[in-house]
């Protein structure tokens, strides 16, 4: 299933299949000798800094690069996007120390965000620890089935499993009705809701606290080609639930939702520089779009970021740039 999730002034983000693809269209206001070639160029050196980022920072991994399509395929980062969520995070000033720290590796690597405002950043989480061996056997059976992996997912314990959050015991899953209908050709219906294929437990639906099945599928999270339906929805189902277990899961998801890392994203004004000036006028444009968006608390976000950009080896020389530049800023404002 491919969904367009965002549009720029030079490309589109389109998902699919657990992916995104940033593909640069054509511009036709330019020449096309000149667009072809701008194109080309851009999409080869956006893909050069994400690869060169990647040994630095957290930033999506790229998975191909199609210079003649255009195109970047790269992993699809679930998260929080911190222009929409930063304010509200309990820990938001820890995040804004690690943006700072992120800055400061790619600055002492000589690279150059460009377009640094927390919506080019996500905060994801990490797996607190590997899925145990029952959990991977039981999704290599399931993989198996060789089931159409757009008409089912993973519900119940398994979505926590994979992100290590705690091991689970069975494998449930939730398929579309046209799969349903060809399961049941094949394999007995324990009940009206419930066909049983080995290990695996198949469910019609999940009702009656989700009635869009399709939903829950569309919009899951995919691990490995496999979807997982999103930690939001089994919140939700466990609260409706409310079962001593189900309250402890609830806990482990909320600790698990604020323990993650900032991935820097869209790398597509960037590029490679030593000047001190170049880095001072990013973190500028940080300073710049956390007054913008987020007004009410700037101020301190912006000190920890400065305090994350302390690991930086050029720090003192960066920030007495910074203040340059911000006097030049002050400056043209004034006249």
């Amino acid at each position: 299933m491919e969904k367009i999730i965002g549009m720029g002034a030079e490309a589109i983000l389109i998902h699919k299949d657990g992916k995104l693809i940033k593909r640069r269209t054509k511009k036709g206001y330019r020449l096309d000798i000149l667009d072809e070639k701008l194109r080309k160029q851009r999409t080869k050196k956006e893909s050069k800094l994400l690869e060169k980022a990647s040994k630095l920072i957290p930033v999506p991994k790229i998975l191909k690069t199609d210079e003649k399509g255009r195109e970047i395929d790269m992993e699809f980062i679930e998260g929080k996007k911190l222009s929409e969520h930063l304010d509200n995070l309990k820990n938001a000033e820890e995040v804004c120390k690690q943006i700072g720290q992120n800055i400061a590796k790619l600055h002492d690597a000589d690279i150059i965000h460009g377009d640094l405002t927390t919506s080019n950043m996500i905060y994801a989480q990490e797996k607190t620890k590997n899925p145990n061996k029952k959990f991977i056997s039981q999704l290599a059976e399931l993989k198996k089935l060789n089931l159409p992996t757009d008409k089912y997912a993973i519900f119940g314990s398994g979505p926590l499993a994979i992100r290590g959050i705690r091991d689970s015991k069975d494998l449930d899953i939730i398929v579309k009705a046209s799969l349903w209908n060809e399961l049941t050709k094949k394999y007995p219906e324990e009940n009206e809701r419930l066909i049983k294929i080995n290990s695996t437990e198949v469910y019609k639906d999940w009702s009656p606290w989700f009635s869009n099945t399709n939903e829950l599928i569309d919009n899951a999270d995919i691990f490995d080609g496999i979807r997982f339906v999103k930690l939001r929805y089994l919140i939700a189902w466990k609260k409706a639930y409310n079962r001593e277990k189900d309250k402890r899961d609830i806990q482990l998801i909320e600790k698990h939702l604020e323990t993650g890392k900032v991935f820097f994203i869209d790398f597509g004004l960037g590029f490679e520089s030593k000047k001190i000036e170049d880095k001072a006028v990013d973190l500028h444009l940080i300073k710049q779009a956390l007054e913008a968006k987020h007004f009410n608390n700037y101020e301190r976000f912006f000190k920890a970021v400065l305090e994350g950009y302390k690991i930086s080896k050029r720090y003192e020389t960066t920030i007495s740039r910074l203040k340059a530049v911000e006097k030049r800023g002050r400056y043209k404002q004034a006249y």
